[in-house]
């Protein structure tokens, strides 16, 4: 049965599937190399978050036979070195912004689906690991319903 830990799973497996650019981290995994073969910092890597931000009953029916939908937030933030700017930020945060434009996938069941929506680029987050990076976050708008 779909349930909301596979749909954010599913949301995982897409983006795997559809963004090879650069790493991707998610919380308590761990985190791609934040070196080059030279012990530079790497041009950019991902940081990736999943939220449900609330649940809605959609319909009338029999109790227990309703559609559900689970509203949530992709948020994907594009790390960059600090002192490069932020245009290289920006352009992969828009980047993987439009990898969820308006998608459907994880049909797992009739009824089942994650919907992506509009993408919105946000502001310079906080810088991470003591200053050494700048990042620059994408919020995607999805819902699941089941």
């Amino acid at each position: 049965m779909a349930d909301f830990a596979g749909a954010k799973a599913a949301i995982k497996a897409y983006l795997a599937a559809n963004w090879s650019a650069f790493g991707v981290a998610w919380p308590n995994e761990p985190r791609p190399s934040l070196l080059d073969g030279d012990g530079k910092p790497v041009a950019c890597w991902v940081y990736g978050e999943i939220a449900g931000t609330r649940g809605q009953i959609r319909g009338v029916g029999v109790p227990g036979d309703h559609v559900v939908i689970d509203d949530g937030l992709i948020q994907l933030t594009a790390f960059v070195p600090a002192d490069t700017g932020t245009d290289f930020a920006d352009v992969q945060a828009t980047a993987l912004g439009e990898v969820f434009r308006v998608k459907q996938f994880y049909d797992a069941e009739p009824g089942t689906c994650v919907r992506t929506w509009t993408p919105s680029v946000g502001t310079v987050t906080a810088s991470a690991d003591s200053g050494m990076w700048v990042g620059i976050t994408v919020t995607i708008p999805f819902e699941f319903w089941h």
